[in-house]
């Protein structure tokens, strides 16, 4: 839309009428030429007067334009980008700012950090508003936080509130924050332009949420706050402020496994680090560190745009809890160059065996490998009576039947409240003496001795079906595996309830079934753990079948190494033996919510700080840690988004984008104000006058008179050329 800031200079137009006047009204000057003829000055007036004509109407043209021009250039014309701008004053607006807070936010610039300059950006936005405007201000986090959620006209307030933000160490969804800004200024009432400002650092990651919301738009109900309909998209404006690096440069540790998970006294933990790279391949250095000691130091050459690996062997660890970190060199984004993770580090593993020392000598075996005599605690089966079933993850019984009443009591309790019991039979006890215990997935109904020449069987796992309340997850593919020679089986009776076969022997014979009992689960096997009735203890599958099952409790085994930000984390599941009256601490010193959900299930709510989070036991001396939180580091990935990515994710109709706030300013007054086209009416006026002056004087040039046309030939006679 064209308007004019001086529209008064618009009666100056008048003047292009003079060139036309004059013109009109000249008076060409008659040249009386004494001569015996009139016949030779009419001939050449006929030819010169059509030349004469179109020159004049050329010079007519050029200086009415030329005063046009002038008349323009003066009255200030300026091209508005809105629809609904006034020809003298700009209307009122309704202004969103989006601030994406991801720790990437911190990546250094030769200016500061990104953070601070979309900050301070967005005050520059606020600031050139009028009186009238409103302004609402929300976060872009892992979750969107409205910081001023209404519009409002108190600019001052809104300046202080967004310079007192900081940086949040999670990842941004932008789409959804921007969709939730769209609709607070829809609420409000009156017209008014609206515009959204998204200050972000021009990485890629926070814009990916916008693909799917446009997948989903149809779908979405015109009340779902989360959705950006297409209107929206066509009819407002859209401003995004790209303020990080053009070609950012990013090294840091992102994931650490160690193995192996259950860690014991002697043995070396190995570390697998994965290090990921923005840029160009580089060759960095990767350092892990212990307990403050650095034990190991590699370099690596991390490939451009990907992910590299290598290893470390950490040897000589006490038992305990070790606090532990991965560091790369400084760079651009501090923020990411540490992973913290903990080695706990047990003299024992959480693990009770019953049974005698026969029946268990490979289980024992098998569950700590290399580690010390006593890694695995073992009991005959009368001492079950005595020992706190709560310190294990697991229990297994080993040829264990018949056991005393209270021993058995003991052992259903202890598998309500979460525990894993495992049984596996042996030549001790009869199918009677199974009875009591009525936890069991099925009751025994005798043995079967297997013929030599039917020994062999392939163990096969059962595919999880629908609706089955106790699974089996063993990383192998559902199939055949390891061969089994069978000497002696248990058969089993008719399953109980959430009971289901998981491993076959063969061609359906039950090999080793599960069942739900409360939170707890329970496993039995048809065979005995030692070698007497098979070849299973000696197979591949028997180490890694017991270490499953292992895992199915919720004890110290299963506890991660390391987490990252994230709400409804069972507590349970993450801190070791957590007791109801233990206090967690954030690493500022905080404490930590932890909800009951009944059933002594425990949840944390929110992770919400990277670092090491500490357990303060009643009676306990100093507080031990327990948990370490690093930060998402999907969100390292700096990948700037490319102008074609930006408008095929986002669909906005109406998007200007920045590199610099200066840029950001520049667009800002050239749709709010307009761009003005004075300067190019007076170079267009130039030109006109220039043309004008080369038009005429060649006119001047060319032209001649009647009698300059006439020649007196050798004859005497007067001719014309």
């Amino acid at each position: 839309m064209l308007v004019f800031a001086n529209p008064m200079f618009l009666w100056a137009l008048t003047a292009a009428g003079i060139p036309l006047m004059l013109h009109m009204f000249q008076r060409r000057k008659t040249v009386v030429t004494p001569f015996p003829t009139l016949r030779f000055l009419k001939a050449a007036q006929k030819r010169s007067s059509s030349r004469i004509k179109f020159e004049n109407f050329m010079l007519w043209l050029l200086r009415t334009l030329l005063l046009i021009m002038l008349g323009l250039a003066f009255a200030l014309p300026v091209l508005r980008t809105t629809a609904g701008g006034s020809w003298l004053t700009r209307t009122r607006r309704d202004v969103a700012i989006v601030l994406d807070a991801s720790y990437s936010m911190n990546y250094e610039l030769d200016r500061g950090k990104v953070w601070d300059v979309c900050k301070e950006a967005s005050v520059g936005v606020i600031e050139g508003l009028l009186s009238g405007d409103r302004v609402c201000v929300y976060v872009a986090a892992d979750t969107p936080i409205p910081v001023i959620e209404k519009p409002t006209t108190e600019h001052a307030t809104v300046v202080q509130a967004i310079r007192a933000l900081p940086c949040l160490p999670g990842s941004s969804k932008l789409d959804e924050t921007v969709a939730l800004a769209l609709h607070a200024l829809e609420q409000q009432e009156g017209r008014r332009e609206r515009e959204i400002y998204i200050m972000t650092d021009g990485q890629a990651v926070p814009w990916q949420g916008f693909r799917d919301a446009a997948k989903k738009e149809e779908k979405a109900g015109a009340a779902d706050k989360a959705a950006i309909s297409r209107e929206q998209r066509d009819k407002v404006s859209f401003f995004a402020l790209l303020a990080g690096a053009l070609q950012p440069d990013n090294a840091c540790p992102s994931d650490v496994k160690v193995t192996p998970a259950l860690l014991l006294a002697g043995q070396s933990a190995r570390l697998n680090v994965r290090v990921a790279r923005t840029g160009t391949a580089k060759q960095i250095t990767v350092a892990v560190e212990v307990d403050g000691q650095e034990r190991g130091r590699r370099g690596i050459t991390a490939d451009a745009d990907a992910e590299s690996s290598l290893e470390f062997a950490i040897g000589g660890l006490e038992p305990g809890i070790h606090v532990a970190k991965v560091t790369t060199p400084q760079d651009a984004l501090p923020d990411d160059n540490e992973f913290l993770f903990l080695l706990r580090v047990r003299k024992q593993l959480p693990v009770l065996i019953a049974g005698p020392k026969e029946a268990t000598r490979y289980l024992k075996a098998a569950l700590a490998p290399g580690a010390a005599d006593d890694s695995v605690k073992q009991v005959e089966a009368a001492e079950l009576e005595s020992v706190d079933l709560r310190d294990y993850q697991a229990v297994f019984l080993c040829d264990v039947f018949p056991l005393a009443g209270q021993s058995v009591m003991r052992i259903e309790e202890y598998a309500k409240t979460g525990g894993v019991v495992i049984v596996f039979p042996g030549d001790r006890a009869d199918t009677a003496a199974y009875a009591d215990m009525k936890i069991l997935p099925a009751q025994p109904k005798g043995t079967v001795d297997i013929p030599v020449e039917l020994a062999a069987r392939p163990l096969k796992r059962i595919p999880n079906q629908k609706d089955q309340v106790v699974n089996f997850n063993l990383s192998l593919p559902p199939g055949t595996v390891p061969t089994v020679a069978l000497k002696r089986v248990l058969t089993l009776g008719e399953l109980q309830e959430n009971a289901a076969v998981l491993v076959t022997a063969g061609d359906g014979v039950p090999f080793m079934t599960g069942r739900a009992v409360g939170r707890g689960r329970v496993f039995m096997f048809a065979v005995a753990a030692n070698r007497d009735w098979s070849t299973f203890p000696l197979t591949a599958f028997f180490v890694p079948v017991v270490h499953q099952l292992i895992r199915q409790g919720a004890g110290a085994s299963v506890q991660p190494t390391h987490l990252v930000p994230g709400s409804n984390i069972p507590a349970n599941e993450s801190i070791p033996n957590y007791r109801e009256d233990d206090a967690i601490a954030t690493p500022s010193g905080a404490q930590l919510a932890v909800k009951d959900n009944g059933n002594r299930t425990f949840f944390i709510e929110s992770l919400t700080e990277p670092g090491i989070y500490t357990r303060a036991k009643a009676g306990a001396a100093q507080p031990e840690p327990v948990l370490a939180v690093n930060t998402d580091r999907f969100e390292s990935r700096l990948t700037p988004i490319t102008p074609q990515e930006l408008t095929e994710w986002t669909g906005f109709k109406k998007l200007l984008t920045a590199k610099d706030p200066e840029e950001l300013t520049r667009l800002i007054d050239e749709y709010r104000n307009g761009r003005s086209l004075a300067e190019v009416f007076l170079w267009i006026a130039l030109l006109l006058s220039l043309l004008e002056w080369w038009f005429a004087n060649r006119a001047l040039r060319t032209q001649t008179g009647a009698t300059e046309k006439m020649t007196v030939d050798l004859a005497g006679k007067v001719v014309t050329s």
